[in-house]
């Protein structure tokens, strides 16, 4: 089909049905509002090509050349779009519904409330990319590159980041739930207000990052590196995994709520107000770390290392401390005897 044609059937209206345009030249075409059904559409060249709120069905889009095109709140339902060139496209309020994104090349696409639903982008390359308010859910990103992406507001559900990188890119306020991020590098990130919930981070590396306010609850994080972190107000409660490194972190008013967290390094860390009621914490180590006022009540400090903390009113209520080492202890609050009696209160039963 030339050029003129199919820009006269979509500016008619005319649904495009199981055709063949294969390796076709439409670059720089007005095509908005096009609906395309079962349309081969293989190594086509759309290359600044207008095609805002189209519809693309079922279409084979693999090697499809789509640099620089306009396809604001362009559907792609079933597509096949691997190896497909995006880079520089608009894409704002895209939607990629079921479709194969393996190898695109996607680098500076603005992707700003994209939905992408049950896709595959294995290998694909984002580098540069607008992902702000994305919503990216069931789908599989193995070994993407988003180096120097914008992810703000965006959320990630139940998907496979597996060997991803993120170097330089911007994350403040996203949502990753139940989405593995085991093993990955955030560290030097600025993750501001970012939410991990009931995500899977064993030996994930966070190492320098900024996470005033993060939200880790219910979190898996074996061997996971916290080191040198910027953590106030952050939220660690029910997080499990051992040998989790919080060294020299600065976590104040951190809540670690019912946490468990055997053998945690703490060394260095300043955790002045923080909260670790009912937490467990046996063999964890503290020396040198700021506790006033942190509250360890009804905690399991077991064989605990405390030497040189600043114990300052911390709150050791009811607390487990056989083994521990706590040079410091005589400024911190023990148990308060009628707070216990009134905790071991039970209604009389008739």
């Amino acid at each position: 089909m030339t050029p003129i044609l199919l820009e006269l059937a979509v500016s008619l209206g005319e649904t495009l049905e199981g055709m063949d345009l294969s390796k076709g030249h439409y670059a720089r075409l007005p095509l908005g509002g096009g609906t395309f059904s079962s349309v081969n559409f293989s190594q086509v060249d759309f290359r600044g090509a207008n095609l805002r709120e189209a519809v693309f069905d079922q279409c084979d889009l693999s090697g499809a050349i789509l640099a620089g095109a306009n396809m604001r709140k362009t559907v792609f339902n079933r597509c096949k779009l691997d190896h497909v060139d995006m880079r520089g496209a608009n894409l704002h309020t895209a939607v990629f519904t079921e479709s194969d994104l393996m190898h695109a090349q996607l680098a500076d696409a603005a992707l700003s409330m994209a939905v992408v639903t049950r896709c595959r982008l294995d290998h694909a390359n984002l580098r540069g990319a607008q992902l702000d308010a994305a919503v990216i859910s069931q789908s599989v990103l193995l070994d993407v590159c988003a180096d120097g992406t914008s992810w703000q507001y965006t959320t990630m559900n139940e998907c496979d980041v597996s060997h991803a990188t993120w170097a330089g890119a911007r994350m403040e306020r996203n949502v990753f739930f139940k989405t593995s991020l085991a093993g990955m590098s955030f560290a030097g990130l600025d993750l501001n207000g970012c939410q991990f919930s009931s995500t899977n981070l064993a030996g994930a590396d966070f190492t320098g990052a900024i996470l005033q306010q993060c939200n880790f609850q219910s979190t898996q994080i074996e061997g996971t590196c916290f080191a040198k972190v910027v953590a106030p107000s952050s939220i660690f409660c029910e997080a499990a995994g051992k040998n989790v490194d919080f060294s020299g972190a600065r976590m104040r008013q951190a809540l670690f709520t019912g946490a468990m967290l055997e053998g945690a390094v703490f060394d260095g860390c300043d955790l002045y107000q923080a909260h670790f009621a009912n937490a467990k914490l046996a063999g964890a180590r503290f020396t040198g770390a700021e506790l006033t006022y942190a509250d360890f009540r009804h905690a399991d400090l077991t064989r605990a290392d405390m030497r040189g903390a600043t114990m300052q009113r911390t709150v050791l209520h009811g607390t487990r401390t056989d083994a521990a080492r706590m040079p410091g202890r005589a400024r911190a609050l023990e148990t308060d005897p009628e707070l216990a009696e009134s905790e071991r209160w039970q209604p009389q039963v008739a």
